[in-house]
């Protein structure tokens, strides 16, 4: 007998509440999500349950929890109970299923929040049950409680990070970056003032692609209109790379939940690889479904980086994904005084680098971005403490960086690192 009950699965467990609640013979829905989707709407009807947070009064967006219940597992001599929800208790764990009786449009539903196991592992799952079949709700409830779950949770209108560990899909949220437009040293700013903007009035949603290699810029660019657009305190932005080993599927389905967003992708290639390429060319055909699901939507935005524009699959590039590709080179020798003071901060050391002879040197070598915040960072050393001042100590400590990235730069390359 204690056998039977240790073995009482949770959707054993959801039909006997189901029996108990009126909802047998009603129709269901279930609908898988990842960790951190079950965990944010666990939590959330949580938070309506202790009036921590207040649902819409929107008629288009809004339904009422009637109550909230957890499971208490059954013991040796005792049957498994659906009691009234304890806020004390550990509910957002594995263990227990969370139940709500929620009306929606009229219809009185059963929600169950739960796990469920099975050789392939766990699965994480919301199910629906109740309602007249010929208008169950189910499906456009659950998509409005994971959305409005997010909106009240601390991820919503933040910078965060998306990797998985052991499987599961988590967020960190990340600061807001320092930098802003003011500090990228571009000639031609106006495609990223319009995309800024465009956030900012949250419609026309842009797609912009990043090319050139190391060095040239583009991480702090993105750093930089991420900082901006955030300023609109109604965007989630999304980072992704290589090493967050989430499908590209996923990432867009994360970034269609939080909309309005903003997905940051670095190293695109990576991700999806190109045809004949062998790099990643499985994903490519997911992450191009994924990516026209996304671009749909006029409140959805998208910054995509690679070092090299033929990594990436001509269909993924092409017009109508993408809206603009905007390619980044060494920097300008205009720019080379302007960066090294906001490195240094020293007036006398940026006035040296518009001498002709520094320039030039730069100039022959394509010097990137990169290159000339190490560049300072070499010449702020103590021992350069007078010499620093001095153009010849410039050009060797210059020649000095070339010698030592020479084998590692190709010659097609410029000098970033």
């Amino acid at each position: 007998m204690s056998n039977r009950w240790r073995d009482f699965s949770l959707i054993d467990r959801i039909e006997e509440a189901k029996k108990q609640f009126g909802f047998v013979g009603t129709s269901s829905y279930t609908k898988t999500v990842n960790y951190e989707i079950f965990q944010v709407v666990r939590s959330h009807f949580l938070k309506i349950y202790t009036n921590k947070v207040s649902i819409p009064d929107n008629e288009e967006n809004s339904f009422e929890v009637k109550e909230v219940f957890s499971f208490i597992h059954p013991g040796i001599f005792t049957f498994p109970t659906v009691v009234g929800f304890d806020p004390l208790e550990n509910f957002i764990s594995y263990d227990n299923a969370m139940l709500a009786i929620v009306i929606y449009k009229g219809q009185r539903y059963l929600l169950s929040v739960t796990t469920l196991d099975d050789r392939l592992g766990t699965s994480y799952v919301i199910i629906v049950s109740g309602g007249d079949f010929e208008e169950f709700y189910a499906v456009e409830l659950v998509d409005l409680i994971i959305k409005q779950s997010l909106k009240n949770s601390g991820y919503f209108g933040k910078f965060l990070r998306i990797f998985s560990v052991d499987g599961k899909v988590r967020f960190k949220v990340l600061p807001t970056p320092t930098i802003t437009l003011k500090d990228i040293y571009l000639k031609d700013k106006s495609d990223l003032e319009d995309f800024v903007e465009a956030v900012r009035r949250n419609d026309n949603g842009f797609r912009y692609l990043f090319v050139g290699e190391p060095g040239t810029g583009k991480t702090d660019t993105i750093k930089a209109t991420i900082a901006e657009c955030l300023k609109s305190k109604r965007i989630t932005v999304i980072e992704v790379d290589e090493g967050c080993e989430v499908p590209l599927e996923t990432v867009f389905e994360y970034a269609n939940i939080f909309s309005p967003s903003l997905l940051c992708i670095d190293d695109l290639d990576l991700l999806t690889g190109a045809r004949g390429r062998g790099v990643n060319s499985s994903n490519l055909s997911s992450g191009l479904q994924a990516l026209d699901g996304f671009v749909e939507h006029d409140d959805h935005y998208l910054i995509a980086t690679t070092n090299d524009r033929d990594l990436v699959d001509i269909a993924l590039r092409r017009p109508g994904r993408f809206d603009l590709i905007i390619e980044f080179k060494e920097l300008d020798q205009d720019f080379y005084s302007s960066l090294v003071f906001r490195e240094s901060n020293d007036e006398r050391l940026s006035n040296l680098f518009n001498d002709e002879q520094i320039k030039k040197k730069l100039g022959n070598l394509k010097a990137t971005g990169a290159f000339m915040v190490t560049l300072v960072k070499h010449l702020l050393q103590p021992r350069y403490e007078t010499a620093r001042y001095d153009v010849g100590t410039i050009l060797k400590v210059i020649d000095k960086l070339q010698r030592s990235f020479k084998h590692e730069i190709k010659n097609e390359e410029k000098l970033g690192f």
